[in-house]
């Protein structure tokens, strides 16, 4: 059994402030929201073996803010090919995995990181198909098992999607004052 942790970045600041997008910053609540999930991760113990993250700066604070939150040291690619990667090509990534990690995490960007999620749900409950279709906010995770001995053998039909969350689900406001 493999596991597979599909996240897009927290919520970013706009590209104004100089650098252009590559170079985007985390806003506040991007930074709570990527500590928090690490936090509601390590206590549900959804720990991956390994994180392939975009070299992007706003995916890398999202990946330290999360093993921050983890309290755990894991393994980290930083790699600039997720930045523009398409679907296929993030699919292959996952088939290139070594056979001795169990579960691998890619944080990466929209809209290709919630495509590679729809894609890779073939199975699953018909509430987190409901979720899944409602969008992927900044900070959303997939977790999708697929039943297979070897990273190459990843076929989507082989895949279930077990958990979709995103910040309203593990870091909402104690009240709603939007709705006040």
């Amino acid at each position: 059994m493999k596991t597979i942790y599909l996240l897009r970045h927290a919520q970013a600041l706009s590209a104004g402030s100089g650098g252009g997008d590559f170079e985007r910053k985390l806003s506040p609540k991007g930074l709570e929201d990527a500590l928090a999930l690490g936090h509601t991760l390590k206590k549900q113990d959804h720990v991956p073996s390994l994180i392939l993250c975009s070299a992007a700066h706003r995916t890398k604070s999202t990946c330290e803010r999360l093993l921050a939150g983890l309290e755990q040291d894991i393994p980290t690619r930083d790699m600039k090919e997720i930045y523009s990667a398409g679907g296929g090509e993030l699919f292959a990534l996952l088939q290139s995995v070594d056979d001795d990690v169990s579960s691998a995490m890619i944080i990466g960007h929209n809209p290709i990181i919630y495509e590679l999620a729809v894609k890779l749900s073939a199975q699953g409950a018909d509430h987190l198909f409901s979720k899944l279709a409602q969008g992927y906010a900044p900070a959303s995770l997939s977790i999708i098992e697929s039943n297979i001995e070897h990273w190459a053998d990843l076929n989507p039909n082989r895949c279930t999607l077990k958990m979709l969350m995103n910040p309203m689900d593990y870091n909402a406001p104690e009240r709603p004052t939007r709705w006040m």
